[in-house]
């Protein structure tokens, strides 16, 4: 398997277990749904869409490549302690900013990732940067259509 699918088990890795029970805590003293759904769609999306230039991606939208599972559970944490309203360390700082240029880099098309497990058609793929020109407007006016009068 080449893709992986990011769940709740793969967010718990770490020292998120405690973290995530803080989440979960705060959310029903708040009368919220468990935010954790939607942060891992969020994430998935984001690395699916950064790496679907130049690149073939897997026809189960829940699935990232595995390379990327690291930074999904890193970007997954950054937004738990969001939603805790917890400061990041400098640590946690100086990976998040090496996390953005990786993910701009992926973005840029400079990263290759593995063969996705059931490849996903075409349509869900950008193309590779190409301009198709419409249609050419000709001048309206100009010395040849306005015989000399300019």
């Amino acid at each position: 398997m080449n893709w992986t699918t990011i769940n709740e088990a793969a967010v718990k890795t770490g020292k998120n277990s405690k973290l995530l029970a803080n989440v979960r805590a705060t959310a029903t003293a708040n009368g919220d749904a468990d935010p954790l759904p939607e942060m891992i769609a969020d994430v998935v999306a984001m690395l699916r869409a950064a790496c679907s230039t130049g690149n073939q991606l897997d026809a189960d939208t829940t699935k990232i490549p595995n390379s990327l599972k690291g930074l999904a559970v890193r970007m997954i944490t950054r937004a738990l302690k969001d939603y805790l309203q917890m400061p990041l360390t400098e640590d946690e700082r100086s990976k998040a900013a090496e996390d953005l240029s990786y993910r701009n880099r992926i973005s840029d098309q400079k990263m290759r990732f593995e063969t996705p497990d059931q490849a996903a058609a075409t349509g869900e793929m950008q193309s590779a940067g190409s301009i198709e020109i419409a249609a050419v407007n000709k001048p309206f006016a100009g010395r040849q259509n306005m015989n000399g009068l300019l």
